[in-house]
């Protein structure tokens, strides 16, 4: 067997102390010297992708043809949510919303009237009796003016829907009228005492 005096057992523990010390002083050391090395991400950011892309949801209320909750791409403008919902009615008052407005999620979009507004809503047939209103003429009571048949009583409606969709309105002076293909300053001439905005 072999025996260590009382001194040598001193020597051999006192020398594993020192080598474990100094195992621990090494690993600590190599530990720091790799986290200054590589540092992790202080934060990390969510993609944007995902959120950016994804649709919207907005509540369209007030003087539109169909109010409820629309989805809309993301990057919508007020006129595109309006045009979800089918448009204004007459009575909207358009002048107090920023059409060009970009919409976010979740937001409710009212439409006042012209009323609610505190604006007079002008009279769409002035005094003269037996005009037929741009706004609300059905295909047939155009097709009846002159010099406007089935084709150019569609033409009229299709824009004035036109108007509606992308700018939240109707006609607003019979000049429009020369916006509708086919329609030319002598049809609109023929045609100045039979209509009204």
């Amino acid at each position: 067997m072999f025996y260590l005096s009382r001194s040598e057992q001193v020597a051999v523990v006192v020398l594993l102390a020192l080598l474990v010390a100094g195992a621990g002083v090494l690993a600590y050391t190599r530990g720091q010297r790799s986290a200054w090395a590589e540092p992790g991400p202080l934060f990390v950011e969510a993609p944007a992708g995902d959120d950016a892309s994804r649709p919207l949801l907005v509540h369209v209320s007030g003087a539109v043809r169909l109010p409820g909750v629309y989805e809309v791409p993301a990057g919508a403008r007020v006129a595109d949510a309006l045009g979800r919902a089918g448009g204004t009615t007459p009575e909207a008052d358009v002048a107090a919303l920023d059409l060009a407005a970009e919409l976010e999620d979740g937001e409710r979009l009212h439409v006042p009237t012209q009323q609610q507004a505190g604006r007079k809503r002008p009279d769409p047939a002035p005094e003269r009796a037996g005009l037929i209103s741009l706004n609300s003429a059905t295909k047939e009571q155009l097709d009846s003016l002159p010099g406007i048949g089935p084709v150019y009583a569609e033409r009229i409606i299709a824009y004035r829907e036109q108007l509606r969709r992308e700018e939240g309105r109707g006609f607003r002076s019979t000049d429009e009228l020369l916006n509708v293909p086919g329609i030319g300053p002598r049809r609109l001439a023929a045609l100045r005492d039979y209509v009204v905005p």
